[in-house]
């Protein structure tokens, strides 16, 4: 499960909200700096660039992949943790079969897909191997994803510079006067402002977005991997903890050992 992540939005509005800002205090005014001509070169020239470069797959990819952009994963990584702390006494007291109540809870697939082979009894060398290639195969897919905001992005600018050659020839084929060439150059500018507003505030730093979210994913499920293959050993829960901790950054170690007691105060009424 994931949820929203406000940064990227964020981060969009507030860079348009700037240049509208940059563009709305000039003497020109929002019109000049709108073509629906130079827009058309620069965004659908680049994209058919795109479709030449890639394969239908891996555009379709692009666009599921999108989504990621604008979440973070639901689950923190603290909250693994305590949930495998749950997971082990439960197994501890009941067996790994009676694991199989927790996975109506588990709202994580790659989490849920750990434990369900747990409690199949499948060996830890299979286990290692179908949850490694599941994070390799989503770690691939970020990549992709991001190669291809990342390649748009290159195309945008020169698509810029398409769009304002075509402008100036326009423009100098049909010389009339001086005010004629001033107007015509600040036609044919437009589109290279498009190409480069177009890659740098958008496809290149989704691409590099998805890069980021790409590490922390991984990192994720290997954690999430380690949990399970310790539960699946039957190692103890101090060990398991103190494997856990280790991918834990310094800010979420402070949480999770600030809300260690009260989770321990927890754990003691339930059992009593």
């Amino acid at each position: 499960m994931r949820k929203q992540d406000i940064l990227t939005p964020i981060g969009l509005i507030l860079g348009f909200g700037f240049v509208l800002y940059g563009i709305s205090i000039g003497d020109t005014g929002l019109s000049a700096f709108i073509s629906m001509s130079s827009l058309a070169i620069t965004v659908g020239g680049s994209f058919s660039a795109l479709l030449i470069t890639y394969s239908l797959d891996e555009i379709k990819l692009l666009f599921r992949m999108t989504i990621k952009s604008f979440t973070v994963n639901k689950i923190s990584r603290e909250d693994v943790i305590f949930d495998f702390k749950d997971l082990i006494r439960k197994s501890r007291v009941e067996g790994l079969l009676s694991l199989e109540e927790e996975l109506e809870v588990i709202e994580d697939d790659f989490f849920k897909k750990g434990i369900e082979l747990v409690i199949d009894g499948i060996d830890e060398s299979t286990i290692r191997s179908i949850l490694t290639m599941k994070i390799k195969e989503s770690e691939r897919k970020y990549e992709k994803a991001a190669k291809i905001y990342k390649t748009w992005g290159s195309y945008a600018p020169a698509f810029g510079m398409i769009g304002t050659l075509i402008g100036l020839i326009q423009m100098l084929a049909d010389l009339q006067s001086p005010e004629v060439i001033a107007s015509g150059m600040a036609n044919a500018l437009i589109t290279t402002f498009y190409g480069a507003l177009l890659a740098n505030m958008i496809l290149m730093p989704l691409g590099f977005n998805l890069q980021a979210k790409a590490r922390n994913e991984v990192d994720y499920k290997e954690m999430v991997a380690v949990g399970v293959l310790s539960l699946k050993n039957g190692e103890s829960m101090s060990i398991i903890e103190d494997k856990l901790i280790n991918f834990l950054n310094e800010k979420e170690k402070n949480r999770y050992f600030s809300n260690l007691s009260q989770y321990d105060k927890g754990v003691s009424s339930y059992a009593q």
